[in-house]
Order: C-alpha cells, then sequence, then structure tokens
C-alpha cells in the first residue's frame, strides 16, 4: 500500500489516527529524553583523550568516606606505583577576581591543579601554556589559566590577553593560557584554574585534594587500587608526622586509611547513576504499555475491517497486498510520533538542562545529539514492526481461513467470525493485563517517592530555616589572614546585627545542608581514652541563635573579638556518645585534649544536632569551635578565609541583603558577597534531585495509568460492539440490564485483578532496586501498595464503566435491526 494510500486511509479515521499517535508520542517521547540524559550523563566518553584509561584516586576511612587528601600521599604514590603513567590532584573552591585599576571584585569558581594535571589529562590550551613545575612551590611566579567563557565575557576574546594580570584575591596573577569551551574540569562551574602551592614543610597536611591519574598500558583499576593500597603504609617513611604533631603511623592504623580508585567517570557521576537506570526503566515501561495500547488498537481496527478487507480479497488481491495495508499505516502513525518525540525530548532535555538540580553531573553537555537521535529512530522502527506485525499476521491466518471455508463464507459473515474468536479477546486482554501491570509497578514506585518526600518534609534538621538568609564572603589571602579574618567577621556581624529587622547574625563555616567544609579532628577525653575522628565546625556567637539550634546546656560563645580561644560546644550526640550524658547536663565543664599533644579545650555548651549533609543522614556527634585566633597555630587550623554569614530577620531577604552589601562595602569595598540564598532555599535545594524524581515518576505514573484506562476502555467497548446483537437478543427476552452491565463491569473487574496479580509480580522483581531510593517508608509498605491498587481500580473503574453503560442501554430493535 503507498503513503497516499494510509494517509487517506488514516484521514477517515482521525480520531484513532490522533490517538496511535499520542500513544507512540507519549512513549517515545519518555524513553528518548531518558536516553538522552542517561546517555550524556553515564555513557557519554568523557571530552579528554583515551577517557578510559583515567582514574579517580580517593581515600576511605573507617569513619568518613571520601576524605580529602594531602600532597604527601601522591608523592607516595609516584614513588612506588607503576601501574599508573601520569598523576595529578586538584581541589575546587571559590576566588575572588578582579582586572584592578580599582574594579570591584567577583567571586568566580576556582579549581586548584598541580601541573601535572593537565599532562594527565591530555587536554592543550586554546591560547597559551598549562602551568610549569616551579609555579607550583610557595614563592614561585603567580600564573592563571582562564576558561574560554570566562576569556570571552572578561576580555572579549582579546588575541593579546598573555601576559596580562589578573587579580586573584587581592594578588596579581599572570595569564598563561585559556582553556577551550569543552574543558570543564571538574565542573562546568570553574572560571579560572589556579596553580597549587606546595610547602617543603616535610609533614602530613593540607587534606583537602582528590587525585586522578592514567593507567598504564595493560593495568586495570583494581591492580591499581591494590599496588596504592600497599603504597600507602609507606608515606610514614617519607613524612613520619602530621602537621597537628601526631604520627602518620598511627594516623593509618587508627582511620583505617584504604584508598578508592574508580573509573574517573564514576567519580564525576557519583550515586546519580542508580536514580538515573530507575527512571530510564520507567520510561521503558511507558514505553511498553504505549506499544501494547497501540497493538490493541491496531487489532480492533484490523478486526472492524473484515468485511472490507474480504472484498479486496474477492477482487484478486494477495494476502501480502492485504497486510501491506497495515504496514503503510503503520509506519505513516509511527513516522509522524517519532519526529514529534524527537522535537518534545529535545525541549524536555533543554528544560532539564535549564532548570534541573545543579548537583547533576555533566548538566550542561547534555542534549539530543546524533547517537539520541539514532535511538529514537530505531524506537520509532520497532514500534513500527511491533504496531504492524500482529495485524499483519491476523490477515495472514485470515488468508488461510478463507481458503478452508471458501470466500463467500467470509463475505457473508462480514469477517466477523474471525473478530469473535475467543483466542483473539484473549490475546487483547492479555495486553490488557500486560498494561495494568506495569501501570502497578510504575503507580507503586511514585506512591513510594511521594511518600518519602513527605517523609523527609517531616524530618527536623535540627534548625529553623524560616527568615533566614545566607551569604558567603571570601576574604583574599593577600591582604588578610588570622585576626585579620576575625577582626573582619566580628566588625561584620556586629553591625549586621544592629540592623532593626535582623534578630541575630552569625557566622559558620560549613552551611547545615549547604556549601562549605567540616574539618576531622581525634581528641583525648579527660580520664579516658581517644575519640574516633569527630567532624569540627567552625562557628561565631550567636550561629546557633541565628539558626535557632537550641542550647541545651551551658552556654553560647562569646563575641568573636574576646578571647575564647579554649571554649568547645558539642552537639548533644557528641555529648551522649563522649560522656554517656543524653541531657548534656553533665557535659559541661569536661576538657578534650587536642590528639595527641595539642591544646586542651573546656565544654562550655551542650547544643542540638543538626543535619549538615543530608536529610537521610542521621546527625553525628559534632565539635563546635568558635572563629578566634587559635592558640597553637602549629597544630590548630588558622581562622578561614571563607565563612557563611547567616542572619535571620523579620524583614524582606532583598532589602537584607542590599543592607549588607552596603556593610561589607563601607568595611572593604572590594569584596564580593555570593551564594546568596534563603535557607528554606537552601533545604529545598538539598532534596531537589529527589524532587525531580518524584516528578518524573509521578509523570511516568500518569501516563502509563492513562494508556492502562484507554487499553481496558478498547478492550471493554469493542466486547461490547461484538455482543451487542446478543445482548439485544437477551433483553428482548426479558433479561434486566442491569444484569447485563454487572456482566460487563465483572469482565473488566476480572482483567484489572489478573493485572494487579501480574503487577505484585513484577513489582517483587523491582522492589529490592527500589529500597536505595526511600526514606522512613520500606518497599512493601501496606498502606503505599493498597493506596496505589486502590488508584488503578478506580481507574479501571472508571475506564469500564462506559461500555458497562452502552450495555445497559442497548435497544433490542437497534441491535436486531444492525444485523
Amino acid at each position: 500500500m503507498t503513503g497516499s494510500h494510509a494517509l487517506r486511509s488514516l484521514k477517515r479515521t482521525p480520531g484513532f489516527t490522533l490517538v496511535v499517535i499520542l500513544t507512540l508520542l507519549l512513549g517515545s517521547a519518555a524513553v528518548g529524553s531518558m536516553f538522552a540524559i542517561v546517555y550524556g550523563v553515564l555513557l557519554a566518553p568523557l571530552p579528554y583523550a583515551q577517557p578510559d584509561q583515567l582514574v579517580s584516586i580517593g581515600l576511605n576511612g573507617a569513619q568518613q568516606r571520601r576524605m580529602g587528601q594531602p600532597p604527601a600521599i601522591f608523592t607516595t604514590y609516584r614513588q612506588f606505583a607503576t601501574s599508573l603513567t601520569e598523576m595529578g590532584y586538584y581541589r575546587t573552591g571559590s576566588t575572588n577576581v578582579s582586572m584592578g585599576d580599582d574594579s570591584a571584585a567577583e567571586s568566580v569558581g576556582a579549581t586548584w591543579v598541580t601541573a601535572s594535571m593537565f599532562t594527565v589529562l591530555q587536554v592543550q590550551p586554546l591560547l597559551g601554556r598549562n602551568f610549569s613545575a616551579d609555579e607550583e612551590f610557595r614563592g614561585g611566579p603567580n600564573a592563571v589559566i582562564l576558561s574560554e567563557s570566562e576569556w570571552r565575557s572578561r576580555y572579549n576574546a582579546a588575541t593579546d590577553i598573555l601576559g596580562k594580570t589578573l587579580i586573584v584575591n587581592n594578588a596579581q596573577r599572570q595569564i598563561v593560557g585559556v582553556m577551550p569551551e569543552a574543558f570543564s574540569f571538574p565542573t562546568p562551574a570553574t572560571r579560572v584554574w589556579l596553580p597549587v602551592k606546595l610547602t617543603d614543610s616535610g609533614a602530613v597536611e593540607d587534606f583537602s585534594y582528590t587525585g586522578a591519574a592514567r593507567l598504564a598500558p595493560g593495568a586495570t583499576v583494581s591492580q591499581a587500587q591494590s599496588e596504592l593500597a600497599a603504597a600507602l603504609p609507606r608515606m610514614a617513611e617519607l613524612f613520619p608526622r602530621l602537621q597537628s604533631g601526631g604520627s602518620t603511623t598511627t594516623w593509618i592504623d587508627e582511620a583505617k586509611l584504604r584508598p578508592i580508585v574508580l573509573p574517573l567517570r564514576d567519580e564525576f557521576t557519583g550515586d546519580i547513576a542508580r536514580t538515573l537506570w530507575m527512571l530510564a526503566a520507567a520510561a521503558g515501561l511507558v514505553l511498553l504499555v504505549a506499544w501494547a495500547n497501540v497493538v490493541n488498537l491496531m487489532l480492533i481496527r484490523a478486526d472492524g475491517r473484515q468485511l472490507e478487507l474480504a472484498v479486496r480479497e474477492a477482487l484478486g488481491a494477495g494476502r501480502w497486498r492485504l497486510a501491506s495495508h497495515f504496514l503503510g499505516e503503520s509506519v505513516v502513525l509511527g513516522a509522524t510520533a517519532g519526529v514529534l518525540a524527537l522535537l518534545v525530548s529535545h525541549a524536555a532535555v533543554r528544560a532539564l538542562v535549564a532548570f534541573g538540580p545543579a548537583d547533576i553531573p555533566r548538566l550542561s553537555e547534555l542534549g539530543v545529539g546524533p547517537t539520541t537521535v539514532g535511538f529514537i529512530a530505531l524506537v520509532t522502527i520497532a514500534g513500527v514492526i511491533i504496531c504492524a506485525s500482529v495485524p499483519t499476521l491476523r490477515v495472514a491466518g485470515e488468508a488461510f481461513r478463507v481458503r478452508r471455508s471458501g470466500l463467500s463464507s467470509r463475505l457473508h459473515d462480514g469477517g466477523r467470525a474471525a473478530s469473535t474468536g475467543k483466542s483473539r479477546q484473549r490475546f487483547r486482554a492479555s495486553i490488557t493485563v500486560l498494561q495494568i501491570a506495569m501501570a502497578l509497578v510504575v503507580t507503586v514506585g511514585s506512591a513510594l517517592l511521594l511518600r518519602t518526600a513527605h517523609r523527609l518534609s517531616e524530618v527536623h534538621a535540627g534548625f529553623e530555616p524560616d527568615e533566614v538568609t545566607s551569604l558567603r564572603i571570601l576574604l583574599p589571602y593577600a591582604r588578610y589572614g588570622g585576626a585579620e579574618n576575625v577582626t573582619f567577621f566580628a566588625r561584620l556581624t556586629a553591625v549586621v546585627g544592629q540592623l532593626p529587622s535582623v534578630r541575630a547574625a552569625g557566622v559558620t563555616g560549613k552551611l547545615p545542608l549547604g556549601t562549605g567544609w567540616i574539618g576531622q579532628e581525634t581528641f583525648l577525653i579527660e580520664g579516658g581514652g581517644a575519640t574516633p575522628s569527630l567532624p569540627v565546625n567552625v562557628v561565631g556567637n550567636d550561629y546557633f541563635a541565628a539558626m535557632r539550634i537550641p542550647v541545651l546546656a551551658g552556654r553560647d560563645f562569646r563575641r568573636l573579638d574576646e578571647a575564647q580561644s579554649g571554649d568547645i560546644i558539642i552537639s548533644q550526640h557528641a555529648a551522649a556518645t563522649l560522656f554517656g550524658d543524653p541531657n548534656g547536663l553533665a557535659a559541661v565543664g569536661k576538657r578534650l585534649t587536642l590528639a595527641p599533644g595539642g591544646p586542651s579545650y573546656t565544654v562550655v555548651g551542650v547544643v542540638g544536632d543538626v543535619r549538615y549533609q543530608d536529610l537521610t543522614i542521621a546527625p553525628s556527634a559534632t565539635i563546635y569551635r568558635p572563629y578566634v585566633v587559635p592558640t597553637d597555630p602549629s597544630v590548630e587550623p588558622e581562622p578561614r578565609a571563607s565563612m557563611v554569614l547567616v542572619v535571620r530577620s523579620s524583614g524582606p531577604p532583598g532589602a537584607l541583603v542590599s543592607a549588607v552589601r552596603e556593610i561589607v562595602r563601607d568595611l572593604d569595598p572590594t569584596l564580593p558577597i555570593f551564594e546568596v540564598n534563603t535557607m528554606n532555599d537552601v533545604v529545598r535545594a538539598s532534596t531537589a534531585r529527589l524532587s525531580l524524581t518524584l516528578v518524573l515518576m509521578a509523570v511516568a505514573a500518569a501516563i502509563t495509568l492513562l494508556l492502562g484506562m484507554i487499553g481496558l476502555y478498547g478492550v471493554m467497548a469493542y466486547m461490547v460492539a461484538l455482543r451487542m446483537r446478543e445482548f439485544g437478543v437477551r433483553v428482548a427476552l426479558g433479561a434486566d440490564p442491569r444484569q447485563i452491565a454487572r456482566w460487563v463491569a465483572m469482565r473488566a473487574l476480572v482483567l484489572t485483578t489478573s493485572g494487579v496479580a501480574a503487577g505484585f509480580v513484577l513489582y517483587a522483581l523491582a522492589a529490592p532496586f527500589l529500597r536505595a531510593f526511600l526514606y522512613g517508608v520500606t518497599a512493601t509498605d501496606p498502606l503505599t501498595l493498597a493506596g496505589a491498587t486502590a488508584v488503578l481500580a478506580a481507574t479501571a473503574a472508571l475506564a469500564s464503566w462506559l461500555p458497562a453503560r452502552q450495555a445497559a442501554r442497548v435497544d433490542p430493535a437497534m441491535a436486531l435491526r444492525a444485523e
């Protein structure tokens, strides 16, 4: 059958044509969009030479996963590991950048790298050169490399940029190179690269780096990990002591350190892989339900056209000629849906890039490229074949039946005998059962994620986010440090605290559920042994008041400019863990000593537990240091240059931010303010990935329910149409129409029950995989399972109501006359 004939045939049935195209569009767009995301994030090769040889080098401990690593560890690996040809390390953060001439500074994303990092990645700059080895050491030349976007926006893509000076944290740096747009290592947020500045102290220090390396020819990831595990203890030979004065050997043994080697792509994708594969599976179920629905519709259309096909066959058309009729229609329908699916997939991916959670790796690289176009084309072709094959086989079977029973009998019954065959009705019913089963699986998954989101909304993070605004400030290293840092933030919080709308203002190194850094330290308990490595956050006075973290016992820190370096505050969980005192009253006055022989501190207060990392992670025992000049700078950290100001105020956040900017400008007009958020936004951002997953699963559930309802309605409506004469005869003989309606409803109930039973079998296979995404609810939660089943049953009842109503209202005279 030619395309023009197929178009004319479909034009005569616009309702059927529209429903099939929309059904195929929903399935193809769902799976096409998810393929573009999965491929872009998980499967596409990294934009570096020979990306399969690149690995990430991490470090895990007994108490902490993915620890920051000191440069000393990479020096050790370089000396003793032979399975890695090149190795580098890096850390990310922010830095203040200006072009000089009293221009305002701007905070931009920065990455500090070793010169070898560019060799590992085998990437050449667009302009200029990479860093040299002498630029890595303190006292060496100050250099900076720009991203292409920074070069174009700040310097208008000037080709004479090399050798010019850029002010980075109030220090002059010479621009030595520009990296191409495709290079976004390690994240697209990086706009400048700076060389690490190493010291020759001979101690293990600066635990803030992540490593990357290139495998030697023939080496494997497991081989490299085994080799690094053997080399790690030898770090004590090269660097016997820690900066804090402790023993390197003791630290390695007590922390139970072990290196983690992963493909670099896995390091970037992190735990997003499980989420994306789950969403891809849900999209695949949507596609299968869509195909099943279209097959049912095509079968009904084929059965309804048996008389037409009988006439064509009587006029000499062969069975393959008749079969090509359905193939032509399937090609037109599938091609139209495929083109539309490509457009919808492109729009969906662009929307995700624009509005999706910022923590999705490789987000900026996503797009509908040739691979995705090819995948959607394959899905379209598969859909055409599937949708055309069943009615084609039906036509071939009917041709065989005609040869046995004679053409005249087929013309006499108009092809009706074929359509009333029990095997054909069972086949259509089986497809409907499968649709209902898959709809149940997606609906249960969506309902469980909804319960998880509800449970997380009930989790108390340990602070009150309402009316709190956070702002990060980074002091330039060239003009601030130590006491200057403390003085600046003391003056800032004092002035901000005097604003009429402000109730409390404080600073913190790590924002709960947000950005920042928490250190890890080991303490000696007075009269007891050593503690495990504990997280240590640095905060100022009134931080707890601004966040409304309750002080359960003792007191808060005093003002930042008062001497209090011997004070510490611990969390309630820390009081229970260290002193067996869940109320905290007995912990006040206790002393902790920085291991192995550092200063001693007095516990002056106990505060409520706070969830710093994730709402799904229980609060850990936390130590709070005051933001002051340390007693012993050789073992205690210097006051940080980057701190978050948290302000609780009664006015609108916009007015508060403007007022704080004015205050900062008065204190130092060169300082920018960045990462400005309300704490409600911070909390929402911490669950943004779950919210996106929930939305996509809910959409998938809605689509599968809709398609399942359409499928059940189609089967029941067609069954009623086939038996309309029988129903008319029954009514004429005195049967109660309500009895006929109940029969139709019972038939729909049987199909629905069978679909639910099959759905629970499928769900039992998927449940173990789903458990990793749940919080506060089990994969077999009875309420959720019952609710999803009730929604499905209600949908099925709605789908079967119209056919049952039609059967109950049959007119015997009209039904008999139709024959």
